[in-house]
């Protein structure tokens, strides 16, 4: 059972990443708690419908992201913390923004469904 979990977190966490670039908002929805705490590189906050609005408006554009390394530890029966590191290239009104971060998520199971609880991400240098 515990493979059979970790394993599905990193199928969420790159059906997570892989809306973030397509800008599906559906997708998002169903992937993030309805209390999610976002917090971006910069340490903005955001809400689920924040973090969604800006991405399905174009506010913020992802062009691609690219997990680099991923660890999955269950937490619980319901819980799992991913510890990662990913690069991301994003459009920004210059260009093209590319950087590497380290992220921390927690997703929880509630009615049979993983969602992502908390996400912290932190830029990191260029190795």
């Amino acid at each position: 059972m515990p493979a059979k979990t970790i394993e599905a977190i990193r199928g969420l966490e790159r059906d997570r990443f892989r809306a973030m670039v397509d800008g599906d908002g559906a997708v998002l929805d169903a992937l993030l708690a309805e209390n999610v705490s976002y917090v971006h590189t910069n340490g903005k906050r955001e809400t689920k419908r924040q973090f969604i609005d800006a991405i399905t408006a174009g506010r913020r554009r992802y062009r691609q992201i690219e997990i680099q390394s991923q660890d999955v530890v269950l937490a619980g029966r319901d819980s799992c913390l991913v510890s990662g590191r990913a690069l991301i290239e994003m459009e920004s009104k210059n260009g093209a923004l590319v950087f590497p971060i380290a992220y921390t998520a927690i997703h929880v199971q509630s009615g049979g469904q993983w969602q992502l609880l908390a996400l912290q991400a932190t830029r990191i240098a260029l190795e």
